[in-house]
């Protein structure tokens, strides 16, 4: 928590520095398309910093992290050049160029170590979080497995959120039924949409969700209401043949809500 909240300070204090830049760039009348490609840099920065301690914009980027960190390394890498190969009065020099560049070469050299450095590396995380999922441990990570909401009343509809690879098959712990199957696993010749392994989320609606209890005699799988009565409900993704039920979440059902 306290390293997501001084990244947070870290952003916002970079994100007011770059104002400056591209302010002061403007009262200097500079070119317009540096001083765009300078802001578009700035703003993917902030986006990296932000995304790397919060997971819903780190999900919403996805892919697009590997273009935009590509487009802030070129920029940077060729405003640096600039900067270092010429003294010219130029817009391009990259983060600190406008505003720092009458300090010489070391306090540039210092601005981008300090404020270019750390958003390009956690722009980097990113695209290897994406290129091998798990290979990297993020802050503010969800739970595998998370179920939501917490207290569910008849009528409503939960829905479980699934964070990475797990099983292919879905089960609940119930007070009426014990075991319940709600999903099974799949064979390797279903498609993709049809195995529950790919699913990020699964909605189950109180008032209808089913699920099938094994029984030895007469044999089958009768199907029967999941919620039905009160109490605490452990839901269980795990892989074929029960080998594994590593992920798991509860939640409470109280039955019919009860009026205002």
């Amino acid at each position: 928590m306290r390293f997501a909240s001084g990244t947070i300070v870290y952003a916002a204090l970079r994100a007011i520095v770059a104002l400056a830049v591209v302010f002061s760039a403007l009262h200097g009348g500079r070119r317009a398309w540096p001083i765009v490609g300078q802001a578009v840099a700035d703003a993917t920065c902030l986006a990296f910093l932000v995304a790397y301690v919060d997971y819903d914009l780190r999900a919403s980027l996805g892919w697009l992290a590997l273009p935009l960190l590509l487009y802030v390394v070129g920029w940077e890498g060729w405003g640096a050049l600039r900067a270092a190969g010429t003294e010219s009065d130029s817009a391009a020099d990259g983060v600190g160029g406008e505003l720092l560049g009458w300090l010489g070469g070391f306090w540039r050299f210092l601005y981008r170590l300090l404020l270019v450095v750390p958003p390009v590396g956690a722009g980097m995380f990113l695209v290897l979080g994406l290129l091998y999922p798990g290979g990297w441990v993020f802050p503010s990570m969800p739970a595998p497995l998370s179920c939501t909401p917490a207290t569910v009343a008849r009528g409503d509809t939960l829905t479980l959120r699934m964070i990475g690879g797990h099983g292919g098959e879905l089960g609940v712990f119930t007070p009426a039924h014990g075991f319940l199957y709600i999903v099974d696993y799949a064979p390797n010749t279903a498609p993709p949409s049809a195995r529950f392994e790919y699913r990020q989320r699964f909605a189950l609606p109180s008032a209808t969700a089913t699920g099938r209890v094994m029984q030895a005699a007469p044999p089958g799988y009768p199907e029967v209401p999941i919620f039905t009565d009160t109490g605490t409900y452990r839901f269980r993704v795990s892989d074929a043949a029960e080998v594994s039920a590593s992920l798991g979440c509860t939640i409470r059902y109280t039955g019919d809500r009860k009026a205002p």
